[in-house]
């Protein structure tokens, strides 16, 4: 199992996290430090087996990952598409 390490402000720390993969996200950028436009992002999975993107804040949050796009739905969203995808995994959640 292949660990990236990543940010956890609680903490105030890096911690490993594991690597799912690479996403790049098209659509409407929103948030200071959420999803940007053309930006590729990678995929993790926390303790609890979730699924989350690591963001412009270079921390880990969950995201739709047919429809990322903010909670308060302020924007439309956008979509991502897999980069990488080592295990075969996102291609679950993704579609191309």
């Amino acid at each position: 199992m292949k660990t990236i390490s990543v940010y956890q402000c609680v903490f105030d720390k890096e911690i490993p996290m594991e690597y799912v993969g690479k996403v790049k996200y098209s659509g409407e950028s929103f948030g200071v430090d959420s999803l940007t436009d053309g930006e590729v992002y990678d995929v993790v999975r926390d303790e609890t087996g979730m699924i989350k993107i690591v963001d412009d804040s270079e921390e880990d949050y969950i995201y739709d990952l047919v429809n990322p796009k903010p909670f308060n739905g302020s924007s439309p969203g956008g979509k991502f598409r897999i980069i990488d995808d080592p295990n075969k995994e996102l291609g679950k959640y993704i579609l191309q």
